[in-house]
């Protein structure tokens, strides 16, 4: 990253980033302020009170499924790897249509928590726990990825690389978005959301346009140079960039399509997003105007892999960053001499930064939901806990899970986070998936089946990934020095999502249901369209 922080490091450079992003952090306050503090009742803090439309739904889940690395990555690597990353782009919009066959179910039950979503089906406490584990095994990961990259890109973008210069801008982010979850709840991240998504889209039309004129409006010419600038068409425009062309290379390639593509769809942050709808029709439009959206949006990301590999090359992006998480900035700094560089620079590092704040915020609050309403306010208090001192715990488990975060950011930024990125999206799609569609549409599914599902597969997910090459044996892998590996894939998705599935099945066969379990699954239906929480 070291040439481009000339251009960020000038007085100039530094003072117009840095002065929108602390006008935005204003902003983005202010409306926490305004629509959040009113949040009194549980169900208001968490989901906004069941009352958002379809069009702000809708703008706020394409909020949710764009985080920082799905804004920053996809471009570098499709610019370094062509045709691989044009896939994993498909499969990310893929996620949503998943999303649309479950909406509607999901928004019925009247539930806003993977734990209360899951005692539709089972009674007692066991659901609500075992929901709280899978969502901070899930949340937790993804908060300290988004913290690490945020640093890592506010360092980068302020022209700032004193040693340590990262942890503090990480920590101090991580603190800031703290305060936005705590005080805005469902309704301000919602807010934020939205902005972010309509503030994303702009600008990836806007390089869009200008990346394409400086090819005068031709795509063949820009796929052409984008082709040579990676290596020629014959090897850029063909699979095995990203893993290799071995069949392991192509198995790896498939896994990780179907981790994105089924984990991305039942994050807890979209499930607590889905039942802040106004009802199951709005929820099932709201995610079919999203579909849309963001297939349009990971296009035009693949179109922007594109103009920096016409434009910048593999080569410079690599040299700056092996990773080409700056490709997006390297781009921009190409059209410095159409005068359009600086603002696009600095829009560009707006966007990037309501970007980190929006997502982390969603995962921080529903996290927090699930320990104060599955946790203190479900199981501890059996239901008796008033509505005030309910928010009031919600409030502070937003603290505590951010300041968790935060610590763990900063202690882990010198560390591959690969294997946190892998195994938080293999956990929701073989273990959250699996358990969301029995419970949702199997009358058979019963108490042993779920905890097969949820345990079992959780189990099977830290067995695979702990065994695997994102920890050991290779130069990316948390703990590069040893190599105790023996399965061959970083990415789990296509062993363990089958074993979620097997395990649901096999455990809700072993033995006759109980006729609570028989009662249970035979009103689901009714308990769905009562919505009663």
């Amino acid at each position: 990253m070291n040439e481009f922080r000339v251009l960020a490091s000038g007085e100039s450079g530094l003072l117009t980033p840095l002065t929108l992003f602390l006008a935005v952090v204003c902003v983005c306050f202010l409306l926490c302020l305004v629509t959040g503090m009113d949040s009194e009742t549980p169900t208001d803090f968490y989901a906004a009170d069941r009352s958002l439309p379809s069009l702000r739904s809708a703008l706020a889940l394409c909020g949710d499924y764009i985080p920082v690395t799905a804004l920053l990555s996809p471009i570098g690597t499709v610019a370094l790897s062509g045709y691989d990353s044009m896939m994993l782009a498909v499969s990310a919009s893929t996620a949503l249509i998943i999303l649309l066959a479950l909406a509607e179910p999901l928004r019925d039950t009247g539930r806003f928590t993977l734990g209360s979503i899951l005692q539709t089906r089972v009674t007692g406490t066991a659901p609500r726990i075992a929901g709280t584990v899978l969502t901070l095994v899930v949340c937790v990961p993804l908060i300290v990825v988004q913290l690490t990259v945020a640093g890592d890109v506010t360092a980068y973008v302020l022209g700032l690389d004193a040693s340590g210069t990262a942890e503090i801008c990480t920590a101090l982010i991580g603190l800031l978005i703290i305060s936005f979850a705590a005080f805005g709840g469902m309704r301000g991240t919602s807010m934020i959301q939205a902005g972010k998504a309509l503030l994303l889209f702009s600008v990836v039309l806007t390089l869009i346009v200008v990346s394409v004129n400086r090819f005068d409006g031709d795509f063949g010419g820009m796929l052409e140079a984008a082709a040579l600038g990676s290596g020629g068409a014959e090897v850029y425009h063909a699979p095995g960039l990203l893993f290799g062309d071995t069949t392991t290379g192509t198995v790896e390639l498939l896994s990780l399509c179907l981790t994105v593509s089924f984990g991305s769809a039942v994050v807890p942050p979209i499930l607590l997003r889905i039942g802040a709808t106004l009802s199951g029709r709005t929820a099932r439009r709201a995610v079919g105007r999203a579909v849309v959206m963001i297939t349009l949006f990971y296009g035009a990301v693949v179109l922007l892999g594109l103009a920096a590999a016409a434009v910048v090359g593999a080569q410079t992006i690599t040299a700056d960053d092996p990773q080409g998480n700056s490709a997006l900035f390297l781009l921009v700094r190409t059209l410095d001499g159409s005068g359009a560089g600086r603002l696009l620079f600095t829009v560009a590092a707006c966007a990037v930064f309501v970007t980190i704040l929006a997502t982390v915020a969603g995962l921080a609050l529903a996290t927090a939901a699930s320990l104060s309403h599955d946790i203190y306010a479900g199981t501890l208090r059996r239901e008796t806990a008033t509505d005030k001192r309910e928010t009031s715990v919600a409030r502070w488990a937003v603290v505590a899970v951010g300041v968790a975060s935060v610590f763990l950011s900063v202690l882990l930024h010198a560390w591959s986070i690969v294997f946190l990125a892998s195994f938080a999206a293999a956990v929701a799609a073989s273990v959250i998936l699996p358990a969301l569609i029995y419970t949702l549409f199997w009358k058979g599914f019963t108490r042993r089946g779920m905890l097969w599902t949820l345990y079992g597969s959780l189990v099977c997910c830290l067995l695979l990934q702990f065994f695997g090459p994102t920890v050991s044996g290779r130069p990316y892998s948390l703990l590069p020095g040893y190599d105790f590996h023996w399965f061959p894939l970083q990415n789990i998705a296509l062993v363990s999502v089958p074993i979620g599935f097997l395990m649901g099945w096999i455990g809700s066969r072993l033995g006759p249901r109980t006729p609570a379990e028989y009662a249970q699954g035979t009103t689901a239906r009714a308990g769905m369209a009562a919505g009663a929480d």
